[in-house]
């Protein structure tokens, strides 16, 4: 798994985003989200943007998907931070 961090573009953070920009985006992450690799989405409280956690076999996977977003390709949003994920250790068993 990975997370995700969306941030808008400094240049456009103020910009209104055409409707159609928006419903392409919206549709997208339906896509993604009905196909599995979207798991959660949420938009950000601190600075705007999203941030998703999501299943994928590889962060080129997940670049090649999310860099692919009208909002990302028209410049309102900053390609994401993809962070690998790991397990966390404190719920395993100890020994």
């Amino acid at each position: 798994q990975f997370m995700t961090l969306f941030s808008w573009h400094p240049d456009k953070a103020e910009t209104l985003l055409p409707a159609d920009l928006r419903e392409a985006e919206f549709e997208i992450i339906r896509g993604l989200y009905a196909a599995g690799l979207v798991r959660q989405i949420w938009l950000r409280g601190d600075a705007g943007g999203a941030c998703a956690i999501v299943e994928a076999a590889s962060t080129d996977e997940v670049a090649e998907k999310f860099n692919a977003l009208p909002l990302v390709r028209e410049g309102y949003l900053q390609p994401p931070m993809i962070v690998p994920l790991k397990p966390y250790s404190g719920f395993a068993p100890r020994f």
